[in-house]
């Protein structure tokens, strides 16, 4: 070391000791801070008293020193609890903050956590050791992010980051300006907890970068990071910038990947990645060029395309940032692969994707999957990869130039407990489920007030409608905001109607709520003096939770105005699941089955699973089936529908009308389904279907029926029939086929 490096260590130690002996230390309350960073220097400690604090907007600038930083602690972890609509913003340089809880709140504009304050930047600065959990608007629609880092050299870890339900990225770096690229930030030891499917793009848990900011060098390092079954969309992590390092974060059970979106020169490393056989989990995702994919570990993915283990992308000619550059000069090496189902390369390829990736190695990784006869799915032409050392252990002996079959060693996989130590706030704990001891059943007899009783229940009980085809009026809707079963009692359904003096649904769905509901009828028929019902069953207007609908032997009838239907998912709600069996839809003007809400054909949708299956439908001036998913985003995998073993009678006749709505289902199934006297005007099946979706019909039968309109012309799978259904007793609204009938000898349109 030179005298001129020595002197300047020996006073750099100096300013920094003395900062230390003069640090101070402050107690104060919450809203104190701000003043007291006026003043405090390099290495004070403000300590935050303990309490509930809401309603505050916290701008918090200060300056410490390297070595030194300005310390604003809770007095105990996790006792300043923040919520309402509380935001925090950071500027200055070498602050830390720590032991904070932000729960329950709704930002009030911005994110929860932004590191500038007005036109000033944070550097330097350090989030660690806090919760932001459950910070949800009303609406899930309303986007907002849980922590934006802007400035240089800032670090967010040991947080835990939950409970996020609405639009918007949980985590995100920005480089929208000079200051704030070359960031060198660090995102560490963080836990990202459960964050259930939303339905649309936009649901990202880290995002660095935009397509705009391609081609600048972000620098960011995110390491030692566990992301828990973060199912929002399908980039996990989305780089959308250059020279990013991501190493050594753990995958567990994310129905997504971590996508190498925009940008070059990126070094993937060290990961982990368990799917444990879920659904659509998957691996890491590679556009544009000069990236390192190196020594990860891959076990039990079984996504898709671009949820794939890995997916090698095909790129548009020419492209602009914002769309799919071509993947060239990439390395991918020394990775291992056990029991993924989807290696593609060429994902992506259609009339617009046509360019195939150019000079990618592929050398000395591992791939064992017994199930497999080949190592990878080619998409495309594959004369741009060079492989070379790879070993595999497939169903059959693979032959290919650059793979040698053997038996290879298999990672031993850490445990849970090993994944979660040192990852997120230490004193998190998820919240607690209901107890089932609290469930009850009450009996609720004819002329009671069923909505009261819905209303009190108890999560997990169940409601029972005890007198056998009762009238039970309701002039309010029974609103369900915990699980709750409603189940009629045995023989006829008991009847629910709406006699309200104000339009209102008979059963709605809130926030919280899950509801399986058994052998009821609902009648729209207006009653003299009364108002109509805006719907059998629905979603209320505001929710942000997901939930799940369950609807067995039921009916519902007399629903005499075209806007008023029987099941329906209103606008910014979303399922998980919805199952509808064995239920009769008669004499409806309006839809039958409606989740078709979401019209702004940005890939939004209002149910991920859709089953309906030996229902019934009769005489419907509406659409019996209508399910919407607009716009040719591929950032989901859902919905997935599936209509089986149902009868259409008379239905939706007019002109351009369709018996069946399908708009974007990427997994749709139609089997063993009767069409008779539906859709003459227009269509027995209407699809608008992309040429990469599942979609399968069979065992159909259209007797003086409409056609089915698909975009590809490749939708039927099986076979169809034109002949004429005999009902078991049409008059008595019994159309499953008689035993013994040409259609019941097929298997279509009878209960199994």
């Amino acid at each position: 070391m030179n005298r001129k490096n020595l002197k300047y260590l020996v006073c750099a130690l100096a300013v920094a000791l003395a900062s230390q002996a003069a640090a101070e230390e402050y107690r104060v309350a919450l809203p104190e801070v701000a003043a007291v960073l006026r003043t405090a220097g390099p290495g004070d400690r403000i300590v935050v008293e303990n309490g509930d604090y809401r309603d505050l907007e916290l701008k918090w600038r200060g300056a410490g020193a390297e070595g030194a930083p300005v310390r604003i602690e809770a007095a105990t972890p996790g006792g300043v609890r923040i919520g309402g609509a509380s935001t925090l913003r950071l500027a200055g340089r070498w602050l830390e903050i720590g032991g904070f809880d932000f729960r329950g709140g709704t930002p009030s504009k911005g994110a929860v956590v932004e590191f500038r304050c007005g036109s000033e930047v944070a550097d330097d600065c350090r989030l660690t050791d806090c919760i932001i959990d459950g910070y949800n608007p009303a609406r899930r629609d309303a986007a907002y992010s849980y922590v934006i880092l802007y400035g240089r050299r800032n670090r967010v870890d040991h947080c835990t980051f939950a409970g996020k339900l609405n639009l918007g990225v949980t985590l995100i770096v920005m480089l929208n300006e000079e200051r704030s690229q070359r960031n060198f930030h660090r995102i560490d030891h963080n836990h990202f907890a459960p964050r259930p499917v939303y339905g649309s793009n936009g649901a990202e848990t880290i995002r660095v970068g935009t397509s705009q900011q391609a081609y600048e060098s972000s620098n960011t390092l995110i390491e030692e990071n566990l992301f828990e079954r973060c199912d929002g969309e399908v980039e996990v992590v989305s780089i959308k910038s250059s020279d990013n390092v991501i190493r050594r974060n753990v995958f567990l059970e994310s129905q997504g990947v971590l996508a190498l979106r925009h940008g070059d020169r990126n070094l993937v490393e060290e990961n982990l990645f368990v799917g444990h056989g879920v659904r659509n989990t998957g691996g890491i995702r590679i556009v544009n060029a000069g990236h390192r994919v190196v020594r990860n570990t891959l076990v039990g993915l079984v996504g898709e395309r671009f949820f794939s283990a890995l997916a090698v992308m095909n790129a548009v000619p020419n492209s602009l940032p914002n769309r799919y550059c071509l993947v060239e000069d990439v390395e991918i090496a020394d990775n291992i692969f056990v029991d993924c189902s989807n290696i593609e390369f060429g994902t992506g390829r259609d009339l617009e994707r046509t360019l195939a990736p150019e000079r990618v190695t592929f050398e000395r990784n591992t791939i064992v999957n017994r199930e497999l006869a080949e190592p990878f799915i080619a998409i495309d032409r594959t004369d741009g990869f060079s492989f070379r050392g790879n070993r595999v252990a497939l169903a059959k002996e693979c032959g290919l130039k650059g793979f040698k079959n053997t038996v290879p060693m298999l990672p031993v996989l850490p445990t849970e407990a090993a994944m979660r130590a040192d990852k997120g706030a230490a004193r998190y704990r998820p919240a607690a489920e209901a107890c089932e001891s609290r469930a009850k059943t009450y009996v609720v007899r004819a002329g009671e007030d069923l909505s009261a009783v819905v209303e009190r229940a108890e999560p997990g009980s169940t409601v029972v409608l005890a007198d056998a085809g009762g009238d039970y009026p309701v002039g309010r809707a029974m609103t369900v905001r915990v699980p709750l079963t409603i189940r009629g009692a045995e023989g006829a359904r008991p009847v629910v109607r709406f006699n309200g003096t104000k339009g209102d649904n008979m059963l709605t769905i809130a926030d919280g709520g899950e509801l399986r509901i058994e052998g009821i009828a609902f009648s729209g028929e207006l009653e003299e003096g009364r108002a109509l019902a805006k719907a059998g069953i629905s979603t209320a207007a505001e929710m942000i939770r997901p939930y799940n609908l369950w609807v067995d032997n039921c009916e519902f009838a007399d629903f005499g105005e075209g806007g008023f239907f029987a099941v329906k998912g209103t606008q910014s709600t979303f399922a998980g699941r919805v199952e509808i069996r064995n239920s009769l839809f008669r004499n409806l003007s309006g839809d039958a089955i409606h989740y078709a809400a979401e019209r702004d054909d940005k890939g939004r949708y209002n149910a991920d699973d859709m089953l309906i299956e030996n229902c019934s439908f009769y005489r419907i001036l509406g659409l019996p089936v209508n399910i919407y998913r607009g716009g040719s985003d591929e950032s989901t995998a859902g919905p997935y529908v599936t209509v089986r073993n149902c009868n259409f009678e008379d239905c939706c006749n007019k002109e351009r009308g369709s018996v069946m709505r399908l708009v974007g289902p990427q997994v749709l199934e139609i089997a063993g389904c009767n069409f008779s006297d539906s859709g003459r005007g227009g269509c027995s099946i209407r699809l608008d279907e992309a040429t990469w979706e599942k979609v399968s019909i069979a065992d159909c039968n259209f007797w003086n029926s409409g056609r089915i309109l698909s975009m590809t012309g490749s939708a039927v799978k099986g076979p169809l029939y034109e002949l004429e259904p005999d009902y078991a007793d049409a008059v008595a609204f019994d159309f499953t086929q008689r035993p013994g009938s040409p259609l019941a000898r097929k298997n279509i349109g009878t209960r199994r």
